[in-house]
């Protein structure tokens, strides 16, 4: 398995550690703050992971199974698209020490 999640939430740190940089993203509203948005899409992140774990915790032991206990308040239509994300999620955390 190839950890994808691990060099995304290090690249979040290192632009969190920038501080309060603009960024004129290519789509969106100009950002005041790169640092404020990288702590958050940070936080945002480790909070699924927690989900997660504890869905673990609580028996489920496929994508599916995590995404049916953890994105109930998502619309099903984007749970394959949260399949996909909660398989990189247990890539991740199945690489940690």
């Amino acid at each position: 398995m190839v950890d994808k999640l691990g060099p995304y939430l290090s690249t979040l740190r290192i632009l969190r550690d920038l501080g309060p940089l603009k960024v004129l993203p290519g789509h969106g509203p100009i950002l005041a703050d790169l640092g404020a948005v990288a702590n958050e899409y940070l936080r945002h992140r480790e909070a699924r992971l927690q989900q997660v774990r504890d869905a673990l915790a609580a028996g489920d032991t496929t994508a599916e199974q995590v995404v049916e206990r953890v994105y109930t308040d998502v619309d099903r239509s984007v749970w394959p698209a949260a399949t996909m994300s909660v398989r990189a999620q247990l890539e991740y955390l199945d690489s940690s020490p």
